[in-house]
């Protein structure tokens, strides 16, 4: 019968007399349980979470609306743009398609008048103007073919394939109107284009939220190559990202051409105005520079990004995170059908660049299944950040199947770290890294959670590279750079060895996470002993959690010899319990027997 969490609150602790020189009483507690004819182990939703499949979104947007009505909005690709909303961002439930007024009539048909957006409709984001009050969603749509219009004698091409547009509300879940920008009304009278429509007479253009004269120049000036692409005249444009710097200056990124993707800035006058004068590409396909790009259309030999395959040409879902002066820019790259979709990461000292891809030994691989060596998740791409306090989040997709891969995905959580490494010059330089991708049980969201890691606060002690179990940061890439990954270590141990956590003061601690090693060679199977020295009625009490165990969910073991021939990266053993007023912990692992060492990558307490 699949125990329920409920029933698992401590009754009076037993006093069952262990080894050692002191009476120790045995803490019952849970570690987690696989219920007949389920592959995952149930857990407690106070404590923790797990990224199970909830919303199939891809290219998910979290909007942080808390400070208006409490909640996160998500949108993604999904159909017509659907979108859900949470408290916490942990627990989704569906709000509707945003754009349904649009995409319908009141009985339910299909509208006739504006079918600009009929399909391939991408990528939304959304940001709210206080000025405006107005909520504006960027995305990117292709428009049926407009077959009244005959190309030549000075009018475009009329094919356009994927075009930037954005619609407004007053509200962010519903009401958005797709924005006309020939009409003063609609788009407000200094925002209106000014192309001539002897050139572009299609139905769709007043709807484009790049004038496509102006665009058209600017792509063609950065490289635009229409060889096979079969686009027209139009130049197609994907994956917007509104973004707000510090100033209140506005700015919007987006990929150029696809195909042959760059990713571009501007700064925009209002949401809905860019300022042609400052925009800009910012990153080439493989290319780790613009600078670079250009040298190599002029024959020089220039290096090319390791972590994007050279037979592609995706630079994709652009965002901007500004941390310590410094700009980063993060991006997909590959196909997202492919279980090599994963994110990169570049920095500048100036919003529109010039922008430098980090290289693999910087931390430029910011987010990989595959380099992750997983056989449990794969392209995990297109993302937005979300902060909460002092912590960082990135919202990604991964595919449903990781055999499969394909079109069909989910949305993801994991919490981003800033680290310090070595530039390629040899300078300290910040990046970003991420504790992930996980599929595994893992500490809620510490802003929605009683609890949070003490493990940070306390002394650790026990071997000489002990330190590496409290300093946040999840081994999880098995195939990852050399050079980086000595900047993210596991504690390693040879033998039997008790570490201890000792805090100033007694703590309530209601949980343990033991996180085992990324190495298949250098895992634990249980960890033999939990000492808690705990104070209570003014007394030391010792209490004790024996044969804490590694699930059989997180590995896999050969038939004939019982060797772990595969572990899930960022898995952990874990027991909850009934709240302890603990002093210090003392953690015993045994190295097993036959094998050289055993790998720790964390070890977390929930208190308070």
């Amino acid at each position: 019968m699949k125990k329920k969490i409920a029933t698992i609150f401590l009754a009076a602790a037993s006093i069952a007399l262990l080894a050692g020189c002191q009476k120790q009483y045995e803490v019952a507690n849970y570690q987690g349980e696989i219920a007949e004819g389920e592959t995952k182990s149930d857990y407690n939703k106070e404590l923790f979470y797990r990224n199970d499949k909830q919303t199939g979104l891809a290219d998910p947007f979290v909007l942080d609306n808390t400070e208006v009505d409490g909640y996160y909005y998500m949108y993604g690709t999904e159909g017509s743009l659907f979108c859900y909303r949470s408290q916490n961002l942990m627990d989704w439930e569906p709000v509707g398609n945003a754009l349904d007024n649009y995409f319908f009539n009141e009985d339910g048909t299909r509208s006739e008048d504006l079918k600009s957006t009929w399909q391939d409709i991408w990528a939304p984001e959304v940001v709210y103007d206080a000025e405006t009050e107005d909520y504006y969603m960027f995305f990117s749509a292709t428009p049926v073919e407009d077959t009244t219009v005959v190309a030549g004698n000075g009018v475009e091409e009329g094919t356009p394939t994927r075009q930037l547009m954005v619609a407004k509300s007053k509200y962010p879940y519903k009401e958005f109107e797709v924005v006309n920008f020939r009409d003063s009304k609609s788009c407000g009278a200094e925002n209106v284009h000014t192309y001539s429509e002897s050139r572009f007479p299609h139905y769709f253009a007043k709807y484009l939220m790049l004038d496509p004269a102006e665009y058209i120049a600017f792509s063609k000036a950065n490289g635009r190559d229409d060889a096979g692409v079969g686009y027209g005249g139009y130049t197609t444009a994907i994956d917007p990202h509104p973004y707000v710097d510090e100033d209140g200056t506005k700015y919007l990124f987006w990929v150029d051409n696809l195909d042959q993707d760059r990713l571009c800035g501007v700064k925009m006058d209002n949401w809905l105005k860019p300022d042609w004068s400052t925009a800009k590409a910012l990153t080439y396909t493989h290319y780790y520079t613009v600078d670079d790009w250009k040298a190599a259309q002029e024959g020089g030999n220039v290096p090319l990004v390791t972590y994007e395959n050279e037979t592609n040409h995706t630079n994709e879902g652009p965002v901007i995170t500004k941390h310590n002066g410094k700009y980063y820019l993060t991006f997909s790259v590959n196909d997202y059908w492919d279980s090599s979709y994963q994110l990169g990461q570049a920095v500048s000292d100036n919003i529109l660049g010039p922008y430098r891809k980090l290289t693999e030994a910087e931390g430029g691989l910011l987010l990989s299944g595959g380099v992750a060596g997983s056989q449990d998740i794969s392209g995990t791409g297109h993302h937005s950040f979300v902060t909460l306090g002092d912590k960082m989040y990135v919202i990604y997709h991964r595919h449903n199947n990781f055999t499969a891969a394909g079109t069909a995905r989910n949305h993801a959580i994991d919490e981003i770290k800033w680290i310090t490494v070595k530039d390629k010059d040899g300078n300290d330089l910040e990046v970003m890294y991420t504790n992930g991708p996980t599929c595994t049980v893992q500490p809620k969201l510490e802003a929605y959670s009683d609890y949070k890691n003490i493990a940070l606060e306390a002394a650790v002690s026990g071997s000489s590279d002990a330190s590496y179990l409290n300093d946040d940061l999840l081994s999880i890439y098995k195939y990852g750079d050399t050079t980086f990954m000595e900047y993210i270590k596991e504690t390693t141990i040879s033998e039997t060895t008790t570490f201890s956590f000792d805090f100033e003061e007694a703590r309530a601690v209601r949980a343990v996470m033991i996180y085992n090693s990324k190495n298949e060679n250098a895992c634990f199977r249980n960890i033999s002993k939990v000492e808690f020295v705990c104070e209570e009625n003014g007394k030391e009490v010792i209490r004790c959690i024996e044969d804490m165990e590694f699930s059989t969910e997180y590995y896999r073991a050969n038939d004939l010899d019982d060797s772990i021939y595969y572990v899930i990266p960022g898995a952990a053993a874990y027991a909850e319990f009934n709240e302890l007023n603990v002093k210090s912990i003392k953690v015993t692992v045994e190295v097993p027997e036959g094998q050289p060492s055993v790998g720790i990558s964390e070890i977390r307490i929930l208190g308070q």
